[in-house]
């Protein structure tokens, strides 16, 4: 008689590299300040303060972290994923996920653009290792992903 090990054919989530995760907390960052921080930038506010209770509360507050969590376990996924095959496919992935980023700024409240553009760097800068040189897809992932983080923060302080 065998025993068998309960968890032996389960599948573990890999952990999220170092670059989803900074993405991640981007993405809080840009979330909480959207939502719940008035800026002098923001239209009808005309200085620094905190509204909590008009803007969900702590039932919003938990709606953008479960936002963000998700993103990073599904981004984590794809990226341990696209790093398991041949360079030249992980820098196409990246650029995919840039898209994917791109689409994702008219939900920008999200925060699923940091945490797609990050994944998309981390993945460019993995092809960069790999190869020893950046190639066309990888590079325009790496623009688009610092656009996307530029254009995340812009909208969390103006929007």
């Amino acid at each position: 008689m065998t025993t068998l090990d309960p968890t032996a054919h389960r599948r573990a989530l890999p952990a999220p590299d170092g670059w989803t995760v900074a993405g991640a907390g981007l993405a809080l960052v840009c979330v909480l300040v959207g939502t719940y921080v008035q800026t002098p930038w923001k239209s009808g506010s005309t200085e620094w303060g905190v509204e909590f209770s008009g803007n969900g509360g702590w039932g919003g507050l938990a709606l953008l972290i479960a936002f963000v969590a998700v993103a990073v376990v599904l981004v984590g996924l794809a990226t341990a994923r696209a790093r398991a095959v041949a360079p030249e496919r992980t820098a196409r992935r990246a650029l995919l996920l840039a898209g994917l980023g791109v689409v994702t700024i008219v939900v920008f409240w999200t925060g699923l653009p940091p945490v797609l553009a990050a994944g998309a760097a981390g993945l460019a800068v993995s092809t960069h290792r790999r190869l020893g040189r950046l190639p066309a897809s990888a590079a325009g992932a790496l623009v688009l992903a610092a656009l996307i983080a530029l254009g995340a923060v812009y909208l969390a302080f103006t929007g």
